[in-house]
């Protein structure tokens, strides 16, 4: 015998089960989009990062590094800042006409996918005014913006 107070085949069918069900799926969507994807600056990864140890009264350093890019698009770095310097800017070393010249750069190029060297004779990062004096152990910290305004942050030590 079915205890009618007890079973109603309504409320167990079309309340309770489709409620369960529905919870489950709005929780699911909710967890689902608050995953969010990877920034572009977490597909960016510095390695081999360092900063040439200069004489005390030296007002620029220079800085070096690779720059590995495993997003699927190309990454424009178009500013790096530190406050331990009073300004910092990306350069190419590059022979012309059998003079070497040092030309800024008004952004760093890192291909899909690829990698660029930030390496004495090529690209570097000037580092003006040293807001202190930097010695072999040092570090300094440095923020890099991306194109797409993302920013990231590294510490990197003087060698």
């Amino acid at each position: 015998m079915i205890d009618e107070a007890a079973y109603n085949p309504k409320r167990l069918f079309i309340l309770e089960t489709p409620v369960t069900l529905r919870t489950t799926q709005l929780l699911l969507i909710l967890f689902l989009s608050s995953l969010s994807p990877l920034s572009l600056a977490d597909h960016i990864k510095i390695n081999n990062a360092w900063i040439r140890e200069a004489p005390p009264v030296s007002k620029v350093l220079a800085a070096f590094m690779d720059i590995d890019n495993h997003a699927s698009d190309t990454v424009y770095i178009i500013a790096v800042e530190s406050r331990d310097f009073g300004a910092i800017e990306m350069h190419l070393s590059k022979e012309e006409n059998g003079v070497a010249r040092m030309l800024p750069q008004s952004q760093l190029v890192i291909p899909a996918k690829g990698k660029l060297m930030l390496k004495p004779g090529s690209y570097h990062l000037m580092l003006f005014r040293p807001q202190k004096r930097l010695k072999k152990g040092d570090t300094a910290e440095f923020t890099f913006t991306l194109g797409n305004g993302e920013k990231f942050t590294k510490s990197i030590a003087v060698k």
